[in-house]
């Protein structure tokens, strides 16, 4: 394998590598959109016992050389922070003099004879000042042995390393790795490239979270996730070192990302480094502890890419203690899995639209989107949120309404206000038939009368309410000789014009 050297006085580089050793060592992952600085200190380390083969000798087994235990990190898990490699891609492990060795993506999830491949930060308990030649490139081995043979089989007689015709595992070890680069072709790197922020790779079009509900997905980035109904609370939990460790939140209540689901499904969430966990809905539901928000900032100030941009956490206000296994971290996908309703409300008018339950439960999770109206039955108040009636009707009572592709989207011009001044009939049905009727001039422009979606906070029940239900404020005054109930399963809205 030839040496590149890379770019600079050597003897500067040495003094700056020892310095990064004894501190927090950092690396540069390739990327389409550049070079990532990376601190390998921001990722979890994994710990094994290993030793090489040497170059074959006469002797059989005569040229194994010492196990060692090293801890370091996984190259997928950094490789994946920044948008991963296929299996299909080379990555070259570059060091600081120019040294590399070319890796088979395939052999990154360590599902190979040749094991986990890591940089390691420490050998034998030693590190930085005491143990110069981190981050090196190991192969942590299932059985502990990293054979010549393992390496034929995993790396392909191309890739492997030979001292002269005899292959050889230990040439392997590169170490003091500068550089992770994908299908790299041996070009003279720099000392201190240029860099781009993580998140510009990891999620280069600005969405830096999937929903997927049911059958439909959709991708936001961090100032839509914004405009999204907001809590603020105390949290604390007990970090892998033993501390406690308490901060201010503000995130996204999870109730409203994940909608109205049973309590017995099944919520997966991925991180961008590929880690994923399983939540029951029913306890991202309970807050009678305190709220699951998916949390945006952190002591006032939007968190980095590791632990965010996006980290599951519980916070009241008050503070709660909650455990830290639970507190995924650097979110990227949330998924509902297990039975999914696909409710929607039908609207008919001039023309016809049905809303489905995504549109609906991303509108009510937008406070631009929602009125909250307080309804008292049998000597007891509660609160509904929902989408204004008059707002829904604006998508059918003329041929004047937004874009489909625009979901849940308000313009006070789309209101059709002089033929709502002729009062015009509005039929609110539910899926058993029961139906009650308002007039346009009674609901105009008046945001009382909602089609609510949640109670006290919580998503009405499917069982005793349905998903939607119409409900209108205490202080409406209705029309003398009127009446009107609330409407529970409410499925369909017809204005008869």
């Amino acid at each position: 394998m030839k040496r590149h050297v890379v770019v600079g006085l050597l003897l500067i580089l040495s003094a700056a590598w020892a310095v990064g050793a004894s501190d927090a060592p950092t690396i540069y992952v390739g990327t389409d959109a550049g070079y990532v600085e990376i601190k390998l200190s921001d990722f979890t380390l994994i710990e094994g016992i290993v030793a090489y083969e040497g170059p074959s000798t006469a002797a059989p087994d005569a040229n194994w050389k010492d196990s060692h235990t090293y801890k370091g990190v996984a190259l997928l898990d950094l490789l994946n922070a920044v948008g991963g490699v296929g299996d299909s891609d080379t990555l070259g492990v570059v060091a600081v003099d120019g040294w590399y060795k070319m890796l088979p993506g395939a052999v990154l999830a360590g599902d190979t004879a040749a094991g986990v491949p890591i940089l390691a930060l420490e050998q034998d308990g030693l590190s930085g000042d005491d143990w110069s030649s981190g981050p090196m490139l190991v192969f942590l081995a299932d059985d502990e042995l990293f054979s010549n043979d393992d390496m034929l089989s995993a790396l392909g007689s191309d890739l492997s390393h030979y001292f002269g015709s005899e292959p050889s595992t230990t040439g392997m070890m590169v170490k003091g790795v500068l550089y992770l680069v994908p299908n790299y072709s041996g070009e003279t790197l720099a000392l201190e490239p240029e860099t781009v922020p993580w998140g510009q790779t990891s999620f280069p079009d600005g969405k830096v979270l999937t929903v997927v509900r049911g059958e439909t997905s959709r991708a936001y980035s961090l100032d839509e996730l914004a405009a999204f109904e907001s809590l603020a609370g105390q949290g604390t939990f007990t970090t892998s070192a033993n501390a406690e460790y308490s901060a201010s939140y503000v995130g996204i209540p999870m109730t409203t990302l994940i909608g109205n689901v049973n309590g017995d499904a099944t919520i997966r969430v991925t991180a961008a480094d590929g880690y994923s966990m399983n939540y029951e809905a029913a306890m991202l539901q309970d807050t009678s502890d305190g709220t699951w928000i998916l949390a945006y900032e952190e002591n006032g100030e939007a968190m980095p890419f590791d632990p965010g941009y996006l980290r599951i956490v519980q916070v009241a206000d008050a503070g709660v203690h909650f455990s830290s296994a639970l507190s995924a971290k650097m979110v990227a996908l949330i998924e509902i899995l297990g039975v999914y309703e696909d409710y929607g409300l039908s609207m008919s008018g001039a023309v016809n639209r049905v809303f489905s339950r995504s549109e609906l439960e991303e509108g009510v999770g937008c406070p631009c989107h929602v009125a909250t109206v307080s309804v008292t039955s049998k000597g007891v108040t509660s609160e509904y949120s929902g989408l204004p009636l008059w707002r829904l009707l604006a998508f059918v009572d003329d041929e004047a309404f937004p874009a489909a592709d625009l979901g849940m989207h308000y313009d006070d011009e789309d209101f059709n206000d002089e033929l709502a001044s002729t009062g015009y009939a509005i039929d609110l049905v539910a899926s058993d038939g029961y139906t009650q009727t308002v007039t346009s001039g009674l609901v105009a422009r008046d945001d009382r009368f909602i089609v609510a979606f949640k109670q006290d906070g919580m998503f009405l029940d499917p069982d005793s309410s349905g998903y939607m239900k119409f409900v209108y404020d205490d202080s409406v005054e209705l029309p003398e000789g009127a009446s009107l109930r609330s409407v529970k399963f409410l499925t369909d809205i017809l204005l008869n014009l």
